[in-house]
């Protein structure tokens, strides 16, 4: 299965954000996001504590998933912070 990926050494745009068509990330496209080192990604993937999909031998990240994360919101509910029902 062939994933459309754009230039994987740069994920975010100039504001900072997600570039549309970007599918999945790597360890080191997690590591620049979240400022931090590839060693202390794949510890929280390989440990459960980082959402991750292992594809074959490969470890990727789904860049909504780690954004929920690092807000310490489940992934699915970002548009429901901050409101009320």
């Amino acid at each position: 299965m062939l994933l459309a990926m754009r230039d994987a050494s740069n994920p975010l745009n100039d504001a900072g954000q997600v570039r549309p068509g970007d599918t999945l990330w790597d360890a080191r496209d997690v590591a620049r996001y979240l400022k931090t080192s590839r060693s202390w990604v794949y510890q929280k993937a390989e440990a459960g504590l980082m959402p991750s999909l292992r594809i074959g031998g490969l470890l990727r990240f789904e860049p909504d998933a780690v954004r929920a994360w690092a807000r310490g919101t489940p992934a699915g509910e970002n548009d429901r912070v901050g409101r009320r029902a």
